[in-house]
Parts: C-alpha cells; structure tokens; sequence
C-alpha cells in the first residue's frame, strides 16, 4: 500500500509542477461578439475610452501630456494604449459629465471586436457603442468579469442585450480532488484485489 501512495504523491507532485506559471500581464483583452444580426446589417462599432482612463494611462506611461480630448491621442503616442490614430473620432461623447473618445474598432479574423485594457486600471467604465442608421445602442461593461485576461462580451444585435457567454467552469483544485480520489479508489480495488490472491 505504501508503494501505491508514493505513486499517487508522485503523480500530484507532477501535476503541481506541469502547472503553467501564472504570469502578471500588464493588460487585459475585451472581446466583443455581435451575435444574431439577422438581417446583416452593416454597423460601426466604437470602444468608449473615458477622460480618467486615458489620464490614467499617460501617468502610467509617465508622458507629460495634458489630457485634451480626441487630441490627445490624435497628437501623441501613449505607449499603453495602442490605436490606429485613423480610427479615432474627433466627436467626444458625453455622459453624465464624463467625456469619452471613440475609437473605431475593426474586426478580427473571428469577427470579434478586441480592445487592451491596463490591468490595474480601477474601473471598467470604457463602453462599446454600436451604430448605424437604425441603432445606436451603447455597452457598459462595468459587472463582467475577467477571466484568465480576457472580458468577454456578447452583443445581440437584435434584442439589444449583451451578457458574457456562460462557461461550465470547474477550477484547478477540484479537477485535482477528483483525480486523486479516483486514483485511490482505484490502488485500493487493486490492493483487494492482490490481498485476495
């Protein structure tokens, strides 16, 4: 018996250390999925980036900027937030005081709209704004989680909801449990087994 339960040590001492490293990133992806657009309607589709978040992220970078809307990004290179200065729009959008500046966002291969995001930035009060002629429908983000450094988002075009997409997640520790549960129900059928004969 003390030969199999230096197997079952072994074998969750390779698992442990088979584990990949966990690894700090300085960002974090939001993805964005536009689903059942029925009608294929063509869209534009923007990240909203608020005052405090682009403040934030010149202070970060250390720059000497001062914060001056859509001019801000158009006339700079922040390093810590990576655009194409063509996809930013020079009409500000305004919300309960707070300015945001739009940038267009263009589709991935997978049809996903993906933006990065500083990881210790405090709050997720960027937004995603659909438009066309018919809708004008804007996203906050600020309940959603973020899983392994990605926020992944589902709009439904023609419902006008968005939600994360729904996982069936079980974590590390309980996959181990169970692994060296059946490992020792199966060392002791075979210890009865080897007693009886």
């Amino acid at each position: 018996m003390r030969k199999y339960l230096t197997i079952v040590l072994l074998i969750i001492l390779m698992i442990v250390l088979l584990l990949p490293t966990v690894k700090a990133n300085s960002t974090y992806t939001i993805q964005l999925e536009i689903t059942d657009n029925k009608e294929k309607d063509d869209f534009d589709i923007f990240i909203l980036l608020p005052e405090n978040y682009i403040t934030y992220a010149i202070n970060h970078a250390g720059l000497d900027i001062e914060y001056a809307g859509a001019e801000s990004l158009l006339r700079n290179d922040i390093p810590l937030i990576d655009i194409d200065k063509n996809n930013v729009q020079n009409e500000i959008y305004v919300e309960n005081g707070v300015e945001y500046v739009q940038i267009l966002l263009e589709p991935n291969a997978e049809d996903i709209y993906t933006f990065e995001i500083l990881s210790d930035y405090p709050e997720k009060d960027m937004k995603f704004r659909i438009q066309n002629d018919e809708k004008d429908y804007l996203m906050h983000i600020d309940n959603f989680e973020i899983e392994d450094s990605v926020c992944e988002i589902e709009y439904n075009y023609d419902k006008d909801e968005i939600k994360q997409p729904t996982k069936i997640r079980i974590n590390f520790e309980t996959l181990l449990l169970i692994i060296v549960l059946i490992m020792i129900i199966i060392i002791a059928i075979i210890s009865k087994i080897k007693s009886k004969n």
